[in-house]
């Protein structure tokens, strides 16, 4: 992956100054690095900022999430997920927190959140599922997948809003406007992003390879099955009418991405399929964004 790496240097070198992170996700995830982290050095670290242990707790009991059980204290949260899925959580959080913006808001508009939300349950319900062991990886990376977007507004609104209207927000005459105007598309930003904020990896690359792309391919990402649960789910996301369900299976008909699985999975029938979508979306539907 070096030469992504050199890719997404020179789109940071374009793009200037990032925001930093807040300093208790930092502390968090200098923690979480020793796998036998204790949960009550852990816990005191995270509620140093009440507001953020509030929203775990409001993601982790949301129909988005999907818990079995009522969690409800953050050390019963900890217990439950387990270290690395709140530590995949409160990253994800707050990114979301350091990247809000008025102006970006006002031009992508509150779909745009819905659309993360929801790409972000889809992923973790597809991971689920298929029997993957991602641990909060899946939601992180379909939560934080467009944030390249955000970032195109800070870096050069007045461009970007014209790009981002032009293409009437629909993700292929996007992606090639952005390309065209700015020299690389939102997922690449986004990934650049991760990559400078010190994201996983996988990640990372959940983010860079979320859009099909000429030479892009999934096989080459770190977690080719994250990858692919992230870009179908972003599919997924993207109809968001009750009755669409056959919409929707239609949108995830894409081989890559089927291809990365096993062949139970891989193999799944169009009715089969279309069985899985209707069972995702049931549960979210009408039901209120828990971060925002």
């Amino acid at each position: 992956m070096m030469e992504t790496h050199e890719k997404l240097d020179k789109i940071l070198d374009k793009v200037g100054d990032l925001p930093a992170l807040p300093s208790v996700v930092t502390e968090v995830m200098h923690l979480t690095e020793d796998p036998g982290v204790d949960v009550n050095d852990l816990c005191k670290v995270i509620q140093k900022d009440p507001a953020l242990a509030a929203k775990i707790l409001r993601v982790s009991n949301s129909p988005y999430y999907g818990m079995r059980q009522y969690v409800g204290t953050l050390k019963l949260a900890l217990v439950i997920l387990g270290v690395r899925e709140v530590r995949n959580l409160i990253l994800g959080i707050s990114v979301v927190e350091t990247l809000r913006d008025d102006r970006a808001e006002a031009l992508l508009g509150d779909a745009f959140w819905k659309h993360s939300m929801h790409a972000a349950s889809f992923a973790r319900k597809l991971s689920g599922r298929f029997k993957l062991v991602m641990q909060g990886e899946a939601f992180v990376s379909g939560l934080l997948h467009d944030i390249g977007k955000i970032a195109f507004v800070r870096y050069a609104r007045q461009q970007y809003g014209s790009v981002f209207r032009c293409s009437g927000g629909a993700s292929e005459p996007l992606c090639r406007l952005e390309k065209e105007t700015f020299g690389f598309t939102h997922a690449e930003l986004g990934a650049a992003l991760g990559f400078r904020w010190n994201f996983p990896q996988t990640l990372t690359d959940a983010i860079y390879f979320h859009h099909p792309a000429r030479d892009m391919y999934l096989a080459d990402a770190k977690d080719p099955q994250l990858a692919a649960v992230v870009r179908l789910a972003n599919r997924l996301a993207r109809v968001d009418k009750k009755s669409a369900v056959e919409e929707k299976t239609r949108g995830i008909e894409e081989p890559e991405a089927w291809q990365q699985f096993e062949p139970e999975v891989r193999c799944l029938s169009y009715e089969d399929k279309q069985t899985l979508v209707e069972e995702l979306v049931k549960d979210l539907n009408g039901s209120p964004l828990p971060i925002f």
